[in-house]
């Protein structure tokens, strides 16, 4: 199927999803959105193209956005998508700072399905010393993705966090995971080695529909959602607050409900204390929820950052010891994310014993690092497909999608950054999907009938 046909599609399950959400039949969505008889059907079917004046007058009548009827487009269709090193260097651009050369920058391989950015980034400042305040230093003034740096030859990371500034030297190999509206800046120690980063960011659950609709909400509802992982936050008081409003549970009502003391639901509910795993149990019953539900995530990051420099970094190889395909090295990371995962990926198999296939569910972004190019084998709707990579290549690929890599000679061992995050399909998401009634998961994807016969 064409690429444009399939939007088109899509864009007609959306249309027909809403309007069985707002229980309009075709004779009703007709009337309310000026359509001729029978031309509903069509755009439903996807046989007459959804146009941006039909979403308009959709959203004037509905209580819907335009967006809730436009869906994304699918630029990756074989189940990855490469960019050559070449085509990536042609596009590159340099920005200045304080009026001179800072940066030059170089677009890698992304895609409209995930929220990467990912950039190669060559220092163009050079200092002799690791002051934080030295004046050739250009920070910014950070920005809402969240980073992860991969960094290449002798590069200077300088981070600031409550008005606190740092400089780490760093080396190939070391990387570096930040939260977002950090400032941070990088520059180079020396004038003749390349000093380069990888910065691949990401926005994760706070892009889409969550930060319009925080927009939306503004600044002062926008506080009151937010909880800081300090030491009190990190007690569940908060979410179990925050249940207890929503159900209008009093702390008297939660008491009843566990068979707790009115003071001990009390002191948990504020969060003055942890509960343990036995009242853990009884408070999810009580709201209706599961534990995870009540569990706030757990940071590691100081300053705003997690560093991890290569020396120190944990490695094993993969699958086994017995028939080692890679050497797999954990780079930087933070269980606020645990969804996301940056991984080095040494080459052991020759293109002899291709094996050991890697598939995860998150959306995977890679790099060729190093001087030896890779062989990459992948599977995708039933079709086997190989690619030579060569370093500074860069690729995307899908969920799912099992991938490969060999080495393609006699050379040294390839070596592959990979850096897995994961989309708007949370687990809340796929345990959803997997609840539905049989046949739901097809209709869930792009529904193509009226709501009752």
């Amino acid at each position: 199927m064409r690429a444009e046909d399939d939007f088109t599609r899509r864009a007609g399950a959306l249309l027909r999803a809403a309007a069985n959400d707002l229980k309009r039949d075709d004779e009703n969505a007709e009337r309310e959105l000026g359509l001729e008889k029978g031309t509903f059907a069509e755009y439903c079917a996807g046989t007459r193209p959804v146009t941006w004046e039909l979403m308009r007058r959709a959203a004037e009548v509905w209580p819907l956005d335009e967006r809730d009827l436009l869906p994304g487009h699918d630029d990756c269709p074989a189940g990855v998508r490469v960019m050559r090193h070449e085509e990536s260097r042609a596009g590159g651009r340099v920005l200045s700072r304080g009026g001179e050369p800072y940066y030059e920058y170089r677009d890698t391989a992304m895609s409209r399905i995930a929220s990467y950015r990912p950039e190669w980034i060559r220092m163009l400042r050079v200092v002799e010393d690791d002051d934080p305040d030295n004046p050739l230093v250009q920070w910014n003034r950070g920005h809402l993705l969240y980073q992860f740096t991969y960094f290449i030859g002798p590069v200077n990371y300088y981070y600031r966090w409550n008005g606190v500034s740092a400089c780490v030297p760093m080396d190939t190999g070391d990387s570096v995971w930040g939260l977002p509206f950090a400032p941070h800046s990088f520059t180079s120690r020396s004038a003749t080695e390349p000093a380069c980063i990888l910065a691949l960011t990401y926005g994760g659950s706070l892009l889409g529909d969550a930060q319009r609709e925080l927009a939306v909400l503004g600044n002062a509802t926008t506080r009151a959602l937010a909880i800081p992982l300090d030491e009190h936050a990190r007690r569940p008081g908060a979410m179990i607050r925050s249940f207890m409003d929503a159900g209008a549970v009093t702390v008297a009502e939660l008491a009843d409900r566990t068979g707790l003391s009115p003071e001990r639901a009390g002191e948990l509910a504020e969060g003055a204390t942890h509960p343990d795993t036995k009242e853990l149990d009884l408070l999810a019953h009580a709201l209706g929820v599961s534990v995870r539900d009540l569990l706030p995530p757990r940071t590691e990051t100081a300053g705003g950052i997690s560093l991890q420099h290569a020396r120190d970094a944990r490695s094993w190889v993969w699958p086994g010891e017995d028939a080692p395909a890679y050497r797999i090295t954990r780079l930087a990371g933070d269980p606020l994310h645990p969804h996301t995962s940056a991984l080095q990926v040494d080459v052991l198999a020759s293109a002899a014993g291709r094996s050991a296939p890697l598939t995860t569910y998150q959306h995977q972004y890679l790099y060729v690092l190093g001087d030896q190019p890779v062989t990459m084998c992948w599977e995708f709707a039933g079709r086997q497909a190989e690619e030579t990579l060569t370093p500074g290549d860069s690729a995307y690929v899908r969920p799912q999608v099992p991938i490969t890599f060999a080495a393609t000679g006699e050379g040294g061992r390839p070596r592959v950054l990979l850096l897995r995050i994961s989309g708007s399909v949370t687990p809340e998401v796929r345990y959803a999907v997997g609840t539905m009634a049989p046949g739901g998961v097809d209709r869930y994807v792009a529904e193509d009938r009226l709501w009752y016969s």
